[in-house]
């Protein structure tokens, strides 16, 4: 590969993955912001929510008796205190769209509980040791609030209050559970967050692949207009060394004719060997025709006529072969832009190689009409019921070179891709052993005067 080719591919690559960097840097930029906003949303309501609990516990432990809590844990409260102490947790509990509020002493055996979440007497469990820390708060006077903990399917949070006799020593602990309806949706953003993380992951990943295919479709290119250039190269030294002493040669014999040849009179011989020079020219200059990248002569042409003067010069060929041949062309497809010389050399190419590709005869249909894909373009398909291409050779078929014949140079092929890309169009090939090949080539359909785009 040249150094210039060398740089244009480099270039191309490094545009490819400033490209590919900044789709997985926006990605990244985005599921961080996200992750730092739930972290922050939560922190923010645990927080705020604490606060709301505290000051509940606050100000209940205010309106709750020591005189009572020492009654309950002695067992001396008689029937209708519990009951009004009871009823009036439990309009608090209400008001504020709590759990439950319970009491507990410096123990943490449970005194009572409006939410009957415990029983009397049972011990308070702790979820973890966070919460341990923060009952040992509140036993020293400080009120203090649980960190936000999962019981089954529910959020919770803990707010403590101390509850104090009348010498401000702590007797026992009030505390109050809550869980409100916000915090359900903390578990459903982070789930958010999680399938956004993955899809995020798949979508980099997808991005991954389609820019590797897209470097690997230009090195592609690139490596096949290479070649080709090196093979016009080629070519033209080859041509050069081979005309030099062709021309020698044509002197030569005029010399000889002249001095041995009376004059008047006719030898074959003579006449042989300068037609001979004269196919030989004709065969390197149609080879260099064909490698050399010719500049396109585009001018409005009409792709059935031109199909029909090949199929009518070929039909010879197609009876000596047993080949039937099968043409229906889309009356909307009319004039349009194309160089006619060069896309003479494309069809007749492909179903020469139709022909060759059914020893013992067969059908080839030649079809064309409008196709779009991203913009209109002239859809022309030649099937043939031949032979058909292994999947390990279609792969290669454009390559310069590359030849399944026994007979051939393998230049037909990657000449017939030059030159619709050229026109700016695409060639595509679906073959199965045994069943035939079907080519398909798409041209950019420009119209003139004659007729419009549909």
């Amino acid at each position: 590969m040249s150094s210039l080719s060398s740089q244009i591919l480099k270039k191309r690559k490094q545009h490819v993955f400033i490209v590919l960097g900044c789709i997985l840097f926006i990605l990244l930029l985005f599921n961080l912001w996200g992750w730092t906003f739930y972290l922050k949303a939560k922190n923010l309501l645990d927080e705020e929510l604490g606060k709301r609990l505290i000051a509940i516990a606050v100000t209940t432990s205010l309106q709750v008796s020591p005189q009572l809590i020492t009654s309950i844990k002695e067992k001396t409260i008689d029937d209708v205190q519990s009951f009004n102490l009871r009823e009036q947790l439990a309009t608090i509990n209400e008001k504020n769209s709590l759990e439950s509020i319970f009491i507990i002493d410096k123990e943490h055996n449970l005194i009572l509980d409006t939410g009957s979440r415990y029983l009397e007497g049972e011990k308070y469990r702790c979820m973890d040791i966070d919460d341990t820390a923060k009952i040992l708060d509140a036993s020293l006077g400080n009120p203090s609030y649980s960190r936000l903990y999962r019981n089954g399917r529910e959020m919770f949070k803990t707010g403590f209050a101390p509850l104090k006799d009348a010498r401000d020593e702590v007797i026992a602990i009030l505390g109050v559970d809550a869980s409100p309806k916000f915090l359900k949706v903390l578990p459903q953003i982070k789930n958010i967050l999680i399938i956004f993380g993955i899809i995020s992951l798949v979508f980099g990943v997808i991005s991954v692949l389609i820019l590797l295919a897209v470097v690997r479709g230009f090195i592609s290119d690139l490596f096949h207009a290479e070649k080709f250039a090196s093979l016009g190269r080629f070519s033209a030294g080859i041509a050069h060394e081979i005309r030099n002493p062709l021309q020698i040669i044509n002197g030569t014999v005029a010399s000889l004719k002249k001095r041995y040849l009376p004059q008047g009179s006719h030898d074959e011989l003579f006449d042989y060997i300068p037609d001979e020079i004269k196919k030989m020219n004709e065969t390197i200059s149609n080879i260099l025709s064909q490698t050399k990248d010719i500049p396109l002569e585009v001018e409005l042409n009409d792709l059935k006529a031109l199909l029909d003067q090949i199929i009518n010069r070929m039909s010879s060929d197609m009876e000596g072969a047993n080949v039937r041949i099968n043409k229906h062309i889309d009356p909307s497809i009319g004039e349009f832009y194309f160089d006619r010389q060069q896309m003479e050399m494309v069809f007749q190419n492909l179903i020469c190689n139709a022909i060759e590709a059914m020893p013992d005869g067969g059908m080839i249909a030649v079809k064309a009409y409008p196709y779009k894909d991203g913009k209109q373009f002239a859809a022309i398909e030649v099937t043939d019921t031949g032979q058909g291409i292994h999947k390990r050779d279609q792969k290669r078929l454009f390559e310069p070179f590359f030849t399944t014949k026994e007979h051939g140079y393998g230049l037909g092929m990657s000449i017939v891709l030059g030159i619709i890309q050229r026109h700016g169009g695409k060639i595509m090939v679906k073959s199965r052993l045994k069943q035939g090949t079907t080519f398909t080539i798409l041209l950019p359909w420009k119209q003139g005067e004659k007729g419009e785009n549909r």
